[in-house]
C-alpha cells in the first residue's frame, strides 16, 4: 500500500472510529434512560450499568455496517471538500483504486466485528441476560429461569429452571400416543450423566390407560433423551445473543428434532454476512461521494448516510423475515439487499469512470 492508499485508508478509519464511538455512546445513554425505571432493591443501578456494559460488544458488531457507511462518507467527504480527491483523480488515480483503499480498513474492522460476534459478544450478552433473569433470585447459579418447553424424541419436555452446572429443576415429561396422553413424568431435579443419559430425582410417574390411571413414585429414574445441557442453555437464549457456532449447533439440533429452525438460520446468516454488507455500504458511500453527494455539506452526508443505513437495515430485516415466512433459504433473503447495494454502487461508479 503506497502513501496515497494509506492516507485514504487512515481518513476512512478515523472517521469510522468517531462514528462508532458516537453511535455506541448514544445507544448507551438512551438505553440507560429507558431502563432506569427498572431499578429497585433487587436490581440496583450498578447492575443496570453492568448489563449495559456487557451488551456493548454486541452493539459494536451490530453497528459496524452503518458506521462503515457514515465513516466512509465522512472520510472521503472530507477529502472531497478539500479538493484532495479531485487532485487524486486528476493525477490519474481511478475510482476503483480509491474504493479499494477505502475498503481495506472497513474489511479489517468487519472481520474484527465477526470475531467479536463469535467469541466476545455472546458471552457478554449471556452474562447480561443472566443478571436480568436472576434479579429476583437469591441463587446466582441459575442460568435459566421462568421455564422453557422443548420437543425431544417425540416427547414434550418442560423445564422450570437450569443452573450453569447442567442440573435441571422442575421437570415434566409428556409422552403422547397419537392424539392421546400416554405418560407424564414429574421430577424435582435431573442431573446429566453422559451422552443422552440423565438421572431424575424424586420422580412421580402417571400412566394413562383407557379405563384407569396409575401413579407411581421413584427416588431416582434413568431418563434417556437427546437433550444435552448446552441445548438447554441455547434454548433459554434469544437467537441474537448466540454466536455463529452456537446458532449453527442449535439449528442442527432443531432440524434433527423436526422443529422450525428458520429464526436461528436467519440470525446466523445476518451475522455471517455482516462483513459483505459493510463492504457493500462502502461502495454505496464511494459512489455517492463521486455522485449526488459530491458538493454536499458534512451534515448532509451524515444525514444521507443515516437514511441509507436505515434503509439497508430495514431491507435486511424485511427480506430476512420474508424468507422465514415464504420458506426459502434465509441466506438468500439476507443476500438480496447486499447484492442490490453492490450492483447499484458499481453501476454508479462505472458511470463516473
Amino acid at each position: 500500500m503506497n502513501k496515497i492508499d494509506r492516507y485514504i485508508a487512515s481518513s476512512v478509519l478515523w472517521a469510522f472510529l468517531i462514528v462508532i464511538f458516537v453511535l455506541l455512546g448514544l445507544d448507551y445513554a438512551l438505553t440507560f434512560i429507558d431502563k432506569i425505571k427498572q431499578v429497585d432493591d433487587h436490581y440496583p443501578i450498578s447492575a443496570l450499568l453492568q448489563v449495559l456494559l456487557f451488551r456493548l460488544p454486541g452493539k459494536l458488531a451490530e453497528y459496524i455496517p452503518i458506521a462503515s457507511l457514515i465513516g466512509t462518507l465522512m472520510g472521503l467527504g472530507t477529502l472531497a471538500s478539500t479538493s484532495e480527491l479531485t487532485v487524486m483523480r486528476a493525477a490519474g488515480l481511478p475510482i476503483w483504486r480509491i474504493g479499494l483503499a477505502a475498503c481495506q480498513p472497513i474489511l479489517l474492522v468487519s472481520l474484527i466485528g465477526l470475531a467479536i460476534s463469535e467469541y466476545v459478544a455472546p458471552v457478554a450478552e449471556q452474562k447480561a441476560n443472566l443478571i436480568e433473569q436472576i434479579r429476583d433470585q437469591q441463587d446466582t447459579n441459575f442460568a435459566l429461569t421462568g421455564g422453557v418447553w422443548l420437543k425431544a424424541d417425540k416427547k414434550f419436555v418442560y423445564i422450570n429452571a437450569a443452573d450453569n452446572t447442567g442440573k435441571l429443576y422442575g421437570i415434566i415429561v409428556y409422552t403422547p400416543d397419537n392424539e392421546k396422553l400416554k405418560r407424564v413424568i414429574r421430577a424435582d431435579t435431573a442431573t446429566h450423566k453422559k451422552g443422552d443419559e440423565w438421572i431424575l430425582n424424586n420422580v412421580r410417574e402417571t400412566l394413562f390407560f383407557p379405563d384407569h390411571t396409575e401413579a407411581k413414585r421413584f427416588k431416582t429414574m434413568d431418563w434417556s433423551v437427546s437433550i444435552k445441557p448446552e441445548h438447554l442453555f441455547l434454548a433459554s437464549q434469544d437467537p441474537d445473543s448466540l454466536s455463529l457456532s452456537q446458532l449453527s449447533n442449535y439449528k442442527d439440533y432443531l432440524e434433527t428434532q423436526h422443529q422450525d429452525a428458520s429464526q436461528y438460520a436467519l440470525e446466523f446468516w445476518q451475522k455471517a454476512l455482516r462483513p459483505l454488507g459493510s463492504l457493500a455500504l462502502v461502495l454505496v458511500a464511494l459512489s455517492s461521494v463521486f455522485g449526488p453527494l459530491r458538493s454536499s455539506t458534512m451534515g448532509g452526508r451524515i444525514f444521507s448516510g443515516v437514511m441509507i443505513g436505515l434503509a439497508f437495515q430495514n431491507g435486511l430485516n424485511l427480506f430476512g423475515q420474508m424468507s422465514v415466512a415464504a420458506h426459502f433459504p434465509p441466506a438468500i433473503g439476507v443476500s438480496i439487499p447486499i447484492v442490490l447495494c453492490t450492483l447499484a454502487a458499481l453501476y454508479l461508479m462505472r458511470r463516473k469512470g
